[in-house]
């Protein structure tokens, strides 16, 4: 039997990964949820408040890499919407993910205000 200690640290993966499974079915044009979401992972022990700053250095490269790949309005639209689909039962602190691209040293431009107007 696990421990009350070991199941709620599986817990966040465990939505955390259902919602990238809900997510991915969005339609978008050339980054789609699927696409952005899996290589975040190991954003999420940070974005969740489970270790404290910095980001890990997998974080941060994989933030770089996509940071390179949103090019174009509509790839900032979807991340954008990517990220307001996460609901906050997952435990995610929009603080911590508005914190990322500053310690990892990325200039992003996408919102990562969970209620800004994607559309804008």
């Amino acid at each position: 039997m696990a421990s009350k200690t070991s199941i709620r640290q599986l817990a966040p993966k465990v939505v955390f990964f259902l919602i990238i499974m809900f997510v991915s079915s969005i339609p978008v044009n050339s980054i789609t949820c699927r696409d952005v979401l899996p290589p975040l992972l190991p954003c999420l022990s940070f974005a969740t408040g489970a270790v404290p700053p910095p980001p890990s250095a997998d974080c941060c490269s994989n933030v770089q890499t996509l940071a390179s790949k949103v090019t174009t309005t509509e790839d900032r639209r979807t991340l954008c919407k990517c990220y307001q689909s996460i609901p906050p039962s997952t435990g995610i602190k929009p603080d911590r993910i508005q914190a990322i691209p500053q310690y990892c040293k990325v200039n992003v431009t996408i919102p990562t205000d969970p209620h800004v107007d994607c559309n804008r």
